[in-house]
């Protein structure tokens, strides 16, 4: 009898011990993709035998994300996000024989839940955060944030601790601050977000991110003793979409804003000196994305572009830094090629980058710079389950880059400036497999002009793949 009051008891615990959990209602879902991709010159823009390294990759990758909610009430939920990703054969990837590699990360871990009495919902811990399509901000932060909507406006405010890896040092922190205003009402939808990313004494968003730096390199100047103190960056953004039954349309502009402090000497290409001592540096540039889309019976035609801004290199007097800056966690995807598209690097790959390196004074990938665009588009539902995309670009420097640096027989460099990165032409095909089951097939080539490298003679580039996914 003992023994059956013991087990009797033991149960009791254990009932009494799960029973708050059946209070808490879980919600999961996910995502699955796996790609096969082959690409050349994305990486150095020249082929094998004249370029910096062999970056002519073929590899499969898969990224499974796992999503697990644990919902109390509509006031109060914990939300996780789970990733591991996987490169096929790769031992750091977890793709080898065996198969065990350590590969999963967090993405995100945040409580969720209502302030009481009031409309507001607050964020707090890792989560995501997007503002502007990305020209601002989009990535995965350690964050607080509050939203309230009052119809038709919210309004989204916050703080991100975007670095703080000495807790006793405070120089070397990166904290933002802000605040966005959302309205959307019938077929118009606008917004107005403010970015204050306070730098410290970092180099955040200084000339690293709009392409000076690649041209320092080039031109041999030693920026390791380049220093930065007070880096004040802002960003202010508005953006307008409307949308018929015929067409659409959205405009965004964003302007960069703030100042930082800088010390160091800069010798120029015409060997000028520069030297400051604790200069200050406006953050002057500006970008302007827009966009038409047109809807007829089954088609869908686009034009649109943007003009991000660029520095001169005849002007590097001036106390302005006028190439469009970007803060910490910014994305924002665009071509296939250039602006980091479906197949773009985030497992393997090889050339060591998926973003032409060779640059002489712009940037491309998801943190364009110095660079302005056209496109032109047309997709066509095919049928019900069958999808065919083409799009052509058209990418230039507002300013003229290094395109070319050759020597006499003496040992004196010369250079050459163009502003024509090139013309790409991607092609997608999207086929429902079965269940939400949905493959991708992608052909993208880069019709490379001078201002693509600064090494003579760009050669073109290619890439070629197809994507399987599965959102559950």
């Amino acid at each position: 009898m003992k023994k059956y009051c013991i087990g009797f008891m033991a149960v009791l615990l254990a009932v009494a011990l799960v029973t708050p959990v059946f209070a808490v209602e879980f919600e999961y879902g996910g995502l699955y993709r796996l790609r096969w991709q082959s690409k050349d010159n994305v990486s150095d823009g020249k082929d094998k035998e004249h370029g910096m390294f062999d970056d002519n990759g073929n590899w499969i990758d898969q990224r499974l994300r796992m999503y697990f909610t644990f919902v109390a009430s509509e006031r109060l939920q914990l939300v996780t996000k789970w990733e591991a990703d996987t490169q096929w054969g790769s031992a750091a990837r977890g793709g080898d024989v065996g198969a065990d590699a350590v590969n999963l990360e967090m993405k995100n871990a945040h409580i969720d839940f209502m302030i009481p009495a009031t409309p507001t919902r607050a964020r707090l811990g890792v989560q995501g955060i997007a503002a502007m399509s990305g020209w601002i901000i989009d990535d995965d932060f350690s964050a607080a944030r509050l939203t309230t909507p009052i119809d038709p406006v919210t309004i989204d405010v916050g703080y991100i601790s975007a670095q703080n890896e000495d807790v006793t040092d405070e120089s070397e922190n990166i904290d933002d601050w802000f605040i966005g205003l959302g309205y959307d009402q019938g077929p118009i939808s606008a917004n107005l977000f403010f970015l204050y990313q306070y730098g410290h004494d970092t180099d955040v968003s200084t000339y690293h991110g709009t392409g000076l730096q690649d041209a320092f390199d080039l031109l041999g100047v030693d920026t390791d003793s380049f220093a930065f103190y007070d880096n004040n960056f802002m960003d202010i953004g508005v953006g307008v979409a409307y949308r018929a039954d015929m067409f659409s349309a959205y405009v965004n502009f964003v302007k960069n804003l703030g100042s930082y402090d800088f010390s160091g000497t800069q010798e120029l290409p015409d060997g000028t000196v520069l030297e400051a001592d604790r200069e200050s540096i406006d953050y002057d540039g500006w970008l302007i994305d827009a966009g038409v889309d047109l809807f007829v019976q089954n088609f869908t035609f686009h034009l649109g572009g943007f003009y991000a801004s660029g520095t001169d290199f005849d002007d590097l007097e001036d106390s302005d830094d006028t190439g469009f800056s970007y803060p910490a966690g910014r994305s924002h995807y665009w071509s296939e090629i250039l602006g980091l598209g479906t197949l773009d690097v985030n497992v393997g790959g090889t050339g060591g980058t998926d973003r032409i390196t060779n640059t002489g004074g712009y940037r491309v990938g998801d943190a364009p710079s110095n660079i302005w665009t056209v496109n032109v588009g047309a997709a066509w539902q095919a049928l019900e389950t069958t999808k065919l995309t083409f799009n052509y670009w058209y990418v230039a420097t507002p300013e003229d880059v290094i395109s070319e640096i050759w020597y006499d027989d003496d040992g004196n460099m010369y250079i050459e400036d163009d502003n024509t990165i090139g013309h790409e032409i991607d092609f997608y095909l999207d086929q429902d497999v079965v269940d939400g089951l949905k493959l991708r097939l992608v052909g993208a080539y880069l019709f490379a002009e001078d201002g693509y490298t600064y090494l003579a003679d760009d050669d073109d580039t290619y890439e070629l793949g197809a994507r399987l996914q599965w959102s559950f």
